[in-house]
């Protein structure tokens, strides 16, 4: 029997769902903690679904139960860092969709509140390494706010580890789509654009006023005026507490939205873009702005430019200094492929990021930039026991994900129907009297 079949056994043989002792070790593995350099023969010590120790020399308690991790590498799960997932389950039955709201001023909306915890999608995403991520609702022009979760938990509640990640903002379009049916004119964008920032100065010209007015009721300087949440939602971004998600893909759009920010002074911005942010890494480096880019495996949109433009554009702003995260370029209609995280950041590394970095930014980097990189995207003490068991690495589309762990808690990957029909069909009646590849490894694994 291959190694990464025996692993795979013996990793089935583990306990899910709680069913361990509070202290547990997992021992023997090849750790990479992200955060420094991978540490062979490793041990992770676990309590309470936190790390409290790693490396080659952890004492581990006389009450703990311990795991020969011998031959497998531990890793943190991956990090999403934007994705409608667990706010829709099937695109096309509207039922099911609920991450966008009609009008232009939804800044009240909260992603949270609309999360599943039953959906199916997410023991997908969990197989494929993804174990925390980041919901954003879409539509409008102020489209609410986002929150961080865990893909693990009762209900919603239980799943939320931050609310009010940030406040989300699409900027407008300054030109005209091209191809598509019934494409818009330059007029109507035209109009489109001036309605859209029109909403946005009101907007927070209004929020301003109210923050003022709310501030002054407090010191008893004037009475308190009557709460508006939409605006309500919208203060921690004026005074920098709250980061503003903004959206702009097309460069002149970027350029003219980043403008727009230095304008209205927002301190604590988050650029959400494409391959043309590469374009303005000086600038967006000099200005501290932290980019999350929305998808590496996407083809150049000009005429001129090179086939690996997208393909490059992580490496460049890496090179510009820039901080930065990557996405897998999800438009709402995505969530069934966020298990595809991992392989833009591999295609960024085999076009010049470094592998490290590359990993990075779908761990630790884009943890940090949510606001929770004190407890996920790296492995150390103190930091939550959520992380995946692989055969390799990860960022390699052959490599499997034999394990993953939330809070110390293992994950049962039979909850991922697309894994129970795979069994299920492989183990269909065959007329040759083959025997079934899961059946075998069953078999084996018995032995």
């Amino acid at each position: 029997m291959s190694r990464s079949l025996t692993l795979l056994c013996c990793l089935a043989l583990l306990p899910v769902s709680g069913a361990f002792a509070a202290t547990t070790a997992y021992v023997g593995a090849t750790v990479h903690p992200v955060s420094s350099p991978a540490i062979e023969s490793a041990t992770i010590l676990v309590e309470d679904g936190k790390i409290v120790a790693v490396g080659t020399e952890v004492e581990i308690p006389a009450d703990a139960v311990s795991f020969d991790m011998t031959g497998v590498h531990l890793y943190p799960g991956f990090v999403h860092p934007l994705s409608v997932l667990g706010l829709t389950e099937i695109s096309s039955v509207r039922g099911t969709r609920d991450f966008s709201e009609i009008g232009e001023v939804n800044s009240d909306i909260r992603a949270e509140v609309a999360f599943h915890a039953d959906s199916e999608l997410l023991p997908v995403a969990m197989s494929g390494g993804i174990l925390t991520a980041h919901v954003a609702p879409t539509g409008g022009v102020f489209r609410g706010t986002s929150a961080a979760v865990k893909l693990e938990g009762w209900n919603w509640e239980d799943m939320t580890m931050a609310s009010g990640v940030g406040a989300h903002v699409a900027y407008p379009r300054l030109r005209a789509r091209t191809g598509g049916f019934n494409p818009p004119t330059e007029e109507e964008v035209k109009e489109r654009k001036e309605k859209a920032l029109e909403a946005l100065n009101e907007t927070l010209d209004d929020t301003k006023a109210y923050a003022t007015a709310m501030a002054a009721a407090l010191e008893g300087k004037a009475p308190k005026p009557e709460y508006d949440a939409k605006l309500a939602a919208l203060v921690p971004v004026l005074d920098g507490r709250m980061p503003l998600f903004l959206y702009a893909d097309e460069l002149s759009q970027i350029e003219s939205a980043l403008d727009w920010a230095k304008e209205r002074e927002i301190s604590n911005l988050v650029l959400v873009t494409g391959p043309d942010a590469a374009y303005l890494g000086e600038r967006l480096a000099a200005d501290g702005v932290r980019v999350l880019l929305n998808g590496v495996l996407a083809r150049p949109d000009r005429d001129w430019e090179p086939y690996d433009a997208a393909y490059t554009a992580a490496k460049r702003l890496h090179e510009a200094g820039v901080e930065f995260c990557i996405g897998d370029g999800g438009d709402g209609f995505d969530a069934a492929h966020v298990r595809n995280l991992p392989f833009h950041a591999a295609m960024a590394a085999a076009h010049g990021l470094p592998h490290d970095v590359a990993l990075r930014s779908v761990t630790l980097s884009a943890a940090e930039l949510l606001g929770i990189g004190d407890r996920v995207g790296s492995l150390e003490p103190g930091k939550d026991a959520t992380f995946i068991a692989t055969n390799g690495d990860p960022l390699e589309i052959k490599t499997q994900i034999l394990g993953a762990w939330i809070e110390g808690e293992k994950i049962d990957f039979s909850l991922d129907r697309q894994k129970r029909l795979h069994e299920k069909y492989d183990n269909r009646p065959r007329p040759d009297g083959d025997q079934p590849a899961v059946e075998g490894l069953r078999e084996q694994g018995k032995g």
